[in-house]
């Protein structure tokens, strides 16, 4: 559960006060997320709203880069929360080396901690996926990154091996110490599967590919259910131009959604959409991707002594949750090319959501 981050409440309440216009009566925080802070902000006439927290962007990023296109998306698009503006027509501010963002507050609750979804939730979320990249000719243009099967953390990774193996024992901080008695077994696959991933690398980038709106990041803490049981998507910033796998790797085998319910996902997200021909190695290149670079994100905070986003007893649990997965991404990938293999409906035939 993510811990609230060293922000000065008084500096966060001023700039909500001036560059807003609101006088907050009560500010709550919000436990959810893994690299943002959230709180609900009530203001004294009872109205909310919700206001994110990032770290200052590093040079060459693109701070609030997501607002744009959350702001285009809310007019009809896509169910998302519209962002609000300040007293300036800006959308972010900056407090204590934290980035700003204030967005419509949506009631209802985050899907986080939900890890057995019933089915006609499942296919409410394939069409809410349906709908982001069925956005893509009318947005396109605010979005400024396109997928380029990039690898930057693999030498981070690799330099943090390095690193872990060749401290001094005397010197180890215990967290530190438990991550090396964890690394140490699994570094040759560790780097077995660097290598896989720059195979399914290579595959990824030949050819000709479909290229849609991709939020990258669909899963249950940014997703919002209301009251109505409607969804709403949260957190754009990491949104790109790229291959439907890029979104849809995400029901093709995980905790939330196993492999070989991948084709019933399909059939309803291409009920909503049209069409689809996934690509197996492409989806392996994403469950690998997302895997080492999550791996060389949680691992880097504990060799920097970064940790102030979960603690470091939950850091540990999320590097070993992420090791467990690792040898069992190439089972997913067979599951699921044997689900592409065996879907035999067509769209004109009913589909039921049992």
């Amino acid at each position: 559960m993510r811990t609230e981050p060293d922000v000065d409440r008084a500096a966060l309440l001023a700039v909500l006060r001036d560059r807003y216009g609101f006088d907050v009566a009560e500010l709550s925080f919000v436990p959810f997320g893994t690299d943002s802070w959230s709180y609900v902000a009530v203001r004294q006439d009872g109205d909310r709203a919700f206001v994110k927290l990032s770290r200052v962007a590093q040079p060459g990023a693109r701070p609030g880069s997501g607002i744009p296109l959350m702001a285009a998306l809310a007019d009809g698009l896509v169910p998302v929360p519209r962002p609000i503006a300040d007293r300036d027509d800006g959308y972010l501010n900056v407090v204590d080396g934290f980035e700003v963002q204030v967005l419509e507050h949506l009631a209802g609750d985050s899907l986080e901690n939900e890890t057995a979804w019933p089915d006609d939730l499942y296919a409410c979320v394939a069409e809410l996926v349906a709908a982001v990249h069925a956005s893509t000719s009318f947005v396109a243009h605010l979005v400024g990154r396109r997928e380029r099967y990039e690898l930057p953390f693999i030498p981070t990774l690799a330099g943090t091996l390095v690193a872990i193996a060749d401290r001094s024992a005397a010197g180890d901080t215990e967290t530190v110490a438990t991550l090396r008695s964890m690394l140490a077994p699994r570094i040759s696959a560790i780097r077995a599967a660097m290598g896989r991933l720059e195979e399914l690398r290579s595959t990824a980038m030949t050819g000709d590919r479909l290229e849609v709106l991709c939020h990258t990041d669909i899963w249950g803490s940014n997703l919002i259910r209301s009251a109505d049981g409607s969804l709403h998507l949260l957190d754009w910033n990491g949104a790109l131009i790229g291959p439907p796998e890029h979104d849809l790797f995400m029901f093709g085998g995980t905790t939330f959604f196993p492999a070989e319910r991948f084709g019933w996902f399909l059939d309803r997200y291409e009920r909503s959409f049209g069409p689809v021909h996934p690509d197996p190695d492409i989806l392996g290149f994403y469950f690998y991707r997302r895997n080492l670079e999550d791996l060389a994100g949680w691992v880097g905070s504990i060799a920097d002594d970064r940790m102030e986003a979960i603690g470091p007893a939950a850091t540990i649990r999320v590097v070993a949750d992420l090791l467990a997965e690792m040898p069992l991404i190439e089972e997913k990938i067979r599951r699921v090319r044997a689900s592409l293999a065996g879907r035999d409906r067509t769209l004109t035939e009913p589909l039921t959501d049992g």
